[in-house]
């Protein structure tokens, strides 16, 4: 658990807001950039203006969620994790789970490999870390993250 929360703590570091030029299609909004960060390589390897379309992605994942994750140490190697600070922080309800709380910022575990499903890893407005996993298809997400085939991990069925 501790290597979860060093790795959290270092894609969640403090940039300038960013406040990119108005597309028509999927407008820029006032926040954090994504961020795209690879395991194996230990840096952020591409940023992106938050936009309207990563905000409703994160809402369809979060939707999806199906609770905790039961794994004591899943692992955070072999993998891309995408940082998406939400704007207004959104709200996450999973009664099974007990949670009903304001996500202010998730990460997307993408394991590169393996027959891990995606996972997520949720900062919530109490500065608290919600470590769970959802059912929706990440396809959308990766194809919007421009990632190549090979960074892709594994699918969802």
């Amino acid at each position: 658990m501790r290597w979860i929360l060093c790795m959290v703590l270092l894609l969640s570091s403090v940039h300038a807001e960013t406040a990119a030029a108005v597309q028509p299609a999927d407008q820029s909004i006032q926040a954090e950039e994504v961020e795209l960060f690879d395991s194996d390589k230990q840096q952020v390897i591409r940023t992106f203006p938050n936009s309207t379309s990563f905000q409703q992605q994160a809402q369809h994942i979060l939707d999806s969620v199906s609770g905790r994750v039961l794994d004591l140490n899943p692992s955070l190697e072999n993998a891309m994790i995408v940082k998406i600070p939400l704007a207004p922080p959104k709200r996450l309800v999973h009664q099974a789970s007990n949670l009903d709380t304001q996500i202010a910022a998730m990460f997307i575990i993408m394991p590169k490999s393996g027959g891990r499903q995606p996972w997520l890893i949720l900062h919530t407005k109490q500065e608290e870390t919600v470590v769970v996993e959802f059912s929706a298809k990440v396809d959308a997400i990766r194809e919007q993250l421009q990632l190549a085939q090979e960074e892709k991990g594994t699918r969802r069925p």
